[in-house]
């Protein structure tokens, strides 16, 4: 139809927008869901919407100056809108074309950086790394109310965007994330510049995520409990089975094991002791989880390596205790049916990938927001060719 008749390209429907305001809301990438939209991909397929993006955009250029920014202001703007979204595709098209548009300003008069960085989209927001020496002046920029990009930065994000992650505590540290980003870029005179109303950002980090790091704490606490008891148990297991040796023990010979050469007492040996050290470790560090003061900058790093590392001790403890476990059932029972002790042995290492399985998608947000997270604020394509 575009083809056939190139006025399509900028006419208006009932509710008086264009196909490109329609198409600005519509990202060029097929998934939209939060967990697809942690990884900014390095490639992108040109599917069919952003041929049709092109198209249009070539056509509404060649128009005169004029007539274009009128097709593009009204009703509302056109790259405010994808950047609202986090149509990266869209952006890219339109400001290869005509990059001028990145000094726009919305009826707030705020950018299309300060919007990415409201919205927190990263694939945005590093367009500020392609623009050269004039991003220093946009960092300046302040909105009607005298908010600074950092002051963008420290308001809340959309709850879409904190669902990113399971978890207030880590949801807090992608936050805290964001605001020391932007604070990198940032002149020295603007980070503690206050807006009209006399507040930094601050305080206004402070503010807006007050509730969010106390439910961020309650949850810590809620995790690292659960977590303690299971290692206490554990422990406490694994140090009544170091003294219950299998097999007995030969009063003859001086109160040795009866199987003490065999391999199998060797391997019983060995991962209880590793499992008695992992859970005991893990104890220590969900009670350093416990104790900890929880300020803003302990969600930043201090707080999910702890978690991460007394959970990854948790999970070595329940792997010994379940092979000291098949060790010491081997011992007692290989000389009566041998598949016997084979078949509990195998099952009983069914619940480490249980464990594994179900607490994946809490390790997976821990990793993404301590290390992962931080490679989307370096840009992998460029937004403007």
């Amino acid at each position: 139809m575009l083809k056939e008749k190139d006025t399509l390209a900028y006419c208006r429907g009932d509710d008086n927008l264009t196909g490109l305001h329609v198409l600005a809301r519509t990202p060029g990438c097929g998934c939209q869901t939060p967990r697809c939209r942690k990884h900014v991909l390095p490639f992108y397929k040109e599917t069919p919407i952003l041929k049709l993006v092109k198209r249009m955009w070539e056509i509404v250029v060649s128009l005169d100056e004029q007539m274009m920014m009128d097709i593009l202001s009204e009703p509302s703007q056109v790259i405010f809108i994808a950047a609202e979204v986090g149509n990266f595709e869209f952006l890219s098209v339109v400001l290869s074309t005509y990059p001028d548009l990145i000094w726009e300003l919305d009826a707030m008069d705020r950018s299309v950086i300060h919007i990415a960085v409201l919205h927190r989209h990263a694939s945005i927001f590093n367009l500020i790394h392609e623009i050269g020496p004039i991003k220093e002046f946009i960092l300046t920029f302040k909105d009607d109310q005298g908010n600074n990009l950092l002051h963008y930065a420290a308001k809340q994000a959309p709850p879409d965007q904190l669902n990113m992650v399971s978890g207030a505590a880590l949801q807090m540290m992608l936050e805290l994330s964001w605001f020391e980003e932007v604070k990198k870029i940032m002149p020295l005179s603007s980070i503690e510049e206050p807006n009209s109303f006399g507040i930094i950002p601050r305080q206004v980090f402070s503010e807006e995520h007050e509730e969010l790091r106390e439910k961020g704490e309650s949850w810590m606490k809620r995790t690292a409990k659960s977590c303690m008891v299971v290692s206490t148990l554990i422990t406490t297991g694994v140090f009544t089975a170091a003294f219950s040796v299998p097999g007995g023990i030969n009063d003859a010979n001086g109160g040795t094991p009866n199987y003490l050469e065999e391999a199998a007492f060797l391997v019983f040996a060995l991962s209880d002791s590793i499992a008695l050290i992992s859970s005991s470790t893990s104890i220590l560090i969900f009670l350093s989880i416990l104790v900890s003061r929880y300020a803003e900058d302990d969600f930043l790093m201090s707080l999910p390596l702890k978690l991460m590392s007394g959970l990854l001790a948790l999970l070595i403890s329940i792997i010994s205790m379940m092979v000291a476990f098949s060790s010491a059932f081997f011992i007692t029972y290989f000389n009566g049916v041998i598949w016997v002790p084979n078949l509990i042995s195998a099952i009983a290492f069914v619940p480490i990938p249980v464990f594994i399985f179900l607490q994946f998608p809490l390790w997976s947000d821990i990793v993404y927001s301590a290390y992962i997270c931080s490679f989307i604020f370096r840009p992998s394509r460029r937004m403007i060719h």
